[in-house]
């Protein structure tokens, strides 16, 4: 039996989205194998893995049904070229599931993993699993697969792994661009075609995860300070969650409350002001600019729902 549990609060992983887009271009390469590379970066002072550049296969790496082994002269050369040149530690590794339906670390990637952190006496550790899924068949999606990754952080001094979320960086690595000019060989790093079919459960650098019995600090200002505004959160976190698929609610570092879910192919985020209820919610589609529920009243049936609940809540 897998290991796993969550320890407290979720962890974020910082990626940019060009090197998300080759890990997608890579799994999609190899839709019945598995395939994978290696995670360079660093760790944030308060622990939280940035990826500054995304290894793929290397040409002597082995693909198999249920397991990858990189080429490791190829890891090798890359990772003291990555530390040398830019200061890079290796800190995790990715790879797929391709279609197995195994969306989190196998036993086998627990007990390896372990392994190695207690061998190689490492703090920690970082890996990506990602799987295939295929889409529907409409005309509108540009690609026949949606690559799904997840986000794991193993502790040496924790027998369990946590789970993350990510915080997607604008376009590619800067560490990537200043390797092309300055190492011709690095050519052999971009053997993958580019894929944006990657999803992954998104948030922000400022967002804080709320658990349900994590204490949190709340100031006298805000409306959720008073008992009446905690009962009146708690009723607005579970209906949403009743209603919206993968629904989260999350506090910026200046109190407000915000939840995000997903509703079609659309994100979406519902703004809740430090003077709510007095003041009118937000909401936010696909990280778009905050309209007034009020200003929403021509879009779909979803948004209707959103209006008369809340007004509701605000009587």
């Amino acid at each position: 039996m897998a290991s796993y549990s969550k320890q407290g609060s979720k962890f974020k992983a910082l990626v940019y989205e060009g090197e998300l887009q080759r890990i997608s271009g890579w799994v999609e390469e190899y839709p019945n194998l598995e395939t994978g590379g290696d995670l360079f970066g660093f760790w944030t002072h308060s622990g939280f893995p940035v990826v500054q550049f995304v290894l793929g296969p290397g040409s002597k790496s082995r693909h198999n049904p249920t397991s990858f082994y990189q080429d490791k002269d190829y890891l090798v050369e890359s990772g003291s070229l990555l530390r040398s040149k830019h200061g890079l530690q290796h800190i995790g590794e990715w790879h797929s599931h391709h279609q197995l339906g195994l969306a989190q670390p196998s036993q086998g990637d627990e007990n390896t993993v372990f392994r190695a952190l207690e061998k190689y006496k490492f703090p920690k550790f970082l890996l990506f699993i990602a799987n295939l899924r295929p889409n529907s068949g409409s005309r509108c999606q540009r690609s026949k697969w949606t690559v799904n990754v997840g986000s794991f952080l193993f502790t040496r001094s924790i027998p369990k792994y946590q789970v993350g979320q990510w915080v997607v960086l604008p376009e590619n690595s800067p560490i990537r661009s200043t390797l092309h000019q300055s190492w011709p060989q690095s050519s052999s790093f971009e053997k993958t075609c580019l894929s944006n079919s990657w999803k992954v459960d998104q948030t922000s650098l400022e967002a804080e995860i709320l658990e349900p019995t994590q204490p949190i600090e709340i100031a006298e200002y805000l409306w959720y300070s008073k008992p009446e505004g905690q009962n009146l959160l708690k009723e607005i976190d579970s209906d949403l969650k009743q209603v919206f698929k993968d629904c989260q609610m999350f506090r910026t570092v200046t109190g407000s409350i915000y939840f995000t879910f997903k509703y079609g192919l659309d994100y979406w985020r519902v703004n809740l002001p430090n003077n709510f209820p007095d003041s009118s919610p937000t909401l936010q589609v696909n990280e778009g600019e905050p309209i007034s529920i009020e200003e929403y009243s021509s879009q779909t049936n979803l948004i209707n729902d959103l209006k008369i609940y809340l007004k509701i809540r605000m009587k």
